[in-house]
């Protein structure tokens, strides 16, 4: 256990304690409040109904049940149950939504309707937009914040091209902490499992202050890896290409992760102003998942790299091949990610009168990535010199003479003379500011939002490239095959603008009937400084400053019907689109969608039961696509592709206590066109790690109080399911034309079942104790998350069985 994790577990204990010793005498005089004794067989953490969700999916606090959108939404005790801390963690809790990470826990792939988000460049944004407290988070890789007080997380399915601060295609994540309280109180929790995973919580709130409240969290969260570096403590020197990057070590466990995390929310209340500002803090250390081979893509480079992967056992090196499972250990070139992500806002709301509301959303977000190297080829043991390469790429030799040099002692490799397919190593770091400024206007008839978006980025970013790079004595080393292969050093500076003006009108033509309409006008000014640039980018554009302006004009309309009061029937219309930019040198265009929705929101049987369905039909154009094909990065405007499906989420309550939830989806993506290295591949080409069919099923239990003051047993079941799903964009193929490898790239269906039993709210000494035991993926469900093409077909396996014990305390 290193120092680090010394500090964390010391620090989290200094707090518990200090908060336990100072609120005791507090406990301790609210005790006879607390002891109370209810009503029999009453309890509290019993339910005979539904519970009413409140969701800000229109930029105001509404009814989940009366809200004419697609949105799913979990509170606090269904968070805490399942253990989310972030956006990584709600894979499946939403129909629809699909999540994994590419290999480095960093860069997340989310997936809503089957359109993807996910590309780590600085110069292309996400098309899933996401959002804190009301404040968009630019980059996808400052995107997984750990958060130890989530208060509310709501998905919106479908393009966002309206009332949120930027448009998006695929739709929204919209985290909410919590508000401070305004009186002492303290929540905390910890826990231990296998990996030797450990994480404390802690939300401490203070008194009142005149009118300010105050909130304070902290978060540790560590987990070992799963699988053993075999090249731990050996190193990469890159300082030839890029001097800051210097030596990279190689980490000794692949998939562990270290996070520490602090938020402090303070509130202010001034009458008819109320100010809330916000920080937060993630820093966050971890290595990127083990990637193992799948085998050599037979292509034009596969025809060079295959004879060289044969070769591996006579030089001592090592494939990393695994094509029956998970491997318990890989040779990695992979180095320790560390990243530190902060942000503040400030949000003012003025109640200027009864039906009008005036807001102020200003933040400051900022991050920082260091460099770090990953291993994305699963090479980092293959061994192999420029002298031997040389062989294979001298014209004229006969076979005796490149065996001779191949095995001649003076060529062959030492044990630190690595051979990487393809090589990556990369650093960046972000600034964004936001302003936006809204007005909501409501009338007996009418509800209108209107406002103002701002929005200011710069973010270098560093990557070294290598493909088929020989690395003498573990140095990256310029060599003239970097013009033949592309390698090389990219450096860039994004620096983008955006200003958007919207407003969203619902008028009320009777007690049944309402009218939705909603505009967005939208400039983005879209500037890349290019200083260096590598070949394997694959761009067209050189060294120099490039500028791109795009306007839009985005729309929303609804029609809603209320038959009655538990039910609501609606029909909507929707366009999003995301900018155009210049990715590392390749220019394209803004993609757009027009998404066309049915759905229905009921509650039926005395509100026992809950039902929301949608249906969808989307048309989506000049979708941006990311593609690698004999080691050169292509990102294109693709084409058109149609998407279609529907989405239905259950809530039952049978009797008192028990909740029975479900959830699923389908969705039918069909490419219309495809482009792709100049060819239309739309006939085969499928979206990737896309999941047809989604579902969700689980059951949770409250029994009655066992004492009179309080106390319950508490119990969770819920499966996640995933049909199958490729992890390339279109069939691998040899030289012939003939797929390859489809039998590795084709990922079976799979459920994921995890677990929660134990007791809550024990009156103990004035406080109220929570202990329980948890399993997640309980049958330990083995499958690859994440695949590249990259000359060598590589693939990860996600982690296995967790499980351990959960402790928690409130005063």
């Amino acid at each position: 256990m290193n120092a680090r994790h010394i500090r964390s577990r010391y620090l989290l204990g200094s707090i518990l304690a200090a908060g336990t010793l100072t609120l005791a005498p507090i406990a301790q005089a609210a005790e006879g409040a607390a002891e109370e004794p209810q009503a029999s067989g009453e309890s509290t953490g019993q339910s005979a109904s539904v519970q009413e969700i409140i969701v800000t999916a229109q930029r105001r606090e509404e009814s989940l049940q009366k809200v004419p959108v697609a949105v799913t939404a979990i509170g606090t005790e269904q968070l805490e149950a399942l253990r989310v801390t972030s956006v990584r963690n709600l894979a499946g809790l939403a129909p629809s939504l699909q999540f994994n990470a590419q290999g480095q826990q960093s860069n997340p792939t989310i997936i809503i309707r089957g359109v993807a988000s996910g590309t780590s460049s600085n110069s292309v944004d996400p098309k899933v937009g996401m959002y804190v407290d009301g404040v968009y988070i630019g980059r996808a890789v400052g995107s997984l914040l750990d958060f130890s007080d989530i208060q509310r997380v709501e998905v919106l399915r479908g393009p966002q091209g309206t009332l949120f601060g930027r448009n998006a295609t695929s739709g929204a994540i919209s985290i909410t902490t919590a508000a401070p309280k305004g009186e002492w109180g303290v929540r905390a929790t910890g826990s231990y499992g296998n990996y030797d995973a450990f994480r404390g919580k802690i939300s401490l709130d203070l008194p009142q202050i005149g009118p300010f409240s105050i909130r304070l969290s902290y978060l540790h969260d560590q987990i070992d890896g799963d699988v053993t570096n075999t090249m731990a403590g050996k190193g990469l020197n890159i300082a030839l290409r890029a001097p800051e990057f210097g030596t990279q070590r190689f980490v000794r466990k692949l998939g562990h992760r270290n996070v520490d995390g602090g938020q402090v929310a303070i509130r202010g209340e001034f009458g008819a102003l109320t100010a809330d500002y916000r920080f937060d803090y993630t820093d966050t250390r971890a290595s990127g998942r083990a990637m193992q081979s799948l085998g050599v893509i037979p292509d034009a480079s596969g025809q060079l790299l295959g004879p060289i992967v044969a070769l591996q056992p006579f030089f001592g090196g090592t494939t990393n091949e695994g094509l029956n499972g998970p491997l318990s250990s890989v040779a990695a070139a992979t180095s320790e990610e560390h990243i530190v992500t902060q942000g503040h806002s400030l949000t003012l709301s003025l109640e200027a009168s009864d039906n009008f509301t005036v807001k102020s959303i200003s933040a400051y977000r900022k991050f920082r990535q260091d460099p770090v190297i990953f291993d994305l080829g699963s090479a980092g043991g293959m061994r192999f010199t420029f002298q031997q390469l040389g062989a294979f790429l001298t014209p004229g030799l006969t076979p005796q003479q490149i065996q001779a040099i191949l095995f001649n002692p003076a060529n062959a490799p030492g044990p630190n003379d690595y051979f990487f397919p393809l090589l990556s190593a990369r650093a960046t770091n972000q600034e964004q500011f936001s302003q936006e400024l809204q007005f909501q206007l409501s009338g007996d008839n009418y509800q209108l939002t209107a406002g103002l978006f701002y929005f200011n980025e710069r973010s270098p970013g560093t990557e070294v490239l290598g493909i088929l790079s020989p690395t003498p004595s573990a140095t990256i080393v310029p060599s003239p095959l970097d013009a033949i292969f592309g390698s090389g050093l990219t450096r860039t500076v994004g620096v983008n603008d955006s200003m958007a003006g919207y407003a969203q009108l619902t008028w009320k033509l009777s007690d049944q009937f309402e009218l939705t309409g909603g505009l967005r006008g939208t400039i983005d000014d879209r500037e890349l400084q290019i200083s260096a640039i590598s070949g394997a980018q694959g761009g067209s554009l050189g060294v120099g400053t490039y500028k791109q302006t795009y306007k839009k004009l985005t729309y929303t309309g609804i029609a809603t019907w209320r038959p009655n009061e538990q039910t609501m029937i609606f029909a909507k219309i929707a366009t999003g689109y995301v900018s155009g930019g210049i990715l590392s040198g390749i220019p394209y265009r803004p993609e757009n969608m027009t998404s066309y929705e049915v759905g229905a929101k009921t509650q039926f049987l005395d509100n026992k039961v809950r039902l929301n369905i949608a249906g969808y039909y989307n048309n989506y154009n000049d979708l941006q696509t990311q593609n690698f094909i004999n080691g050169r990065q292509f990102f294109d405007n693709a084409g058109k592709a149609q998407i279609k499906g529907f989405e239905a989420e259950l809530d039952v309550v049978p009797v008192a206590g028990l909740t029975l939830s479900g959830s699923v989806s389908y969705t039918d993506f069909d490419y219309d066109t495809f482009i792709l290295n100049g060819q239309d591949v739309a006939a085969f080409a499928r979206p990737t790690y896309f999941s047809n069919w989604t579902g969700r099923a689980a059951a949770s239990w409250n029994s009655a109080d066992f004492t009179a003051n309080g106390g319950h047993i508490t119990a969770l079941i819920e499966g996640r399911y995933r049909s199958t799903y490729f992890l390339t964009s279109t069939p691998l193929r040899n030289l012939a034309g003939q797929e390859v490898l489809e039998d590795r790239n084709k990922q079976p269906a799979f459920w994921l079942v995890n677990g929660r039993l134990g007791v809550a709210d024990v009156p103990l000494g004035g406080a109220r104790v929570s202990l329980s035991v948890f399993g997640d993926n309980i049958f330990n469900q083995r499958f690859i998350s994440f695949g590249a093409p990259v000359l060598l077909f590589t693939g990860t396996y996600e982690r296995g069985r967790t499980y351990g014990v959960e402790l928690g305390v409130n005063f």
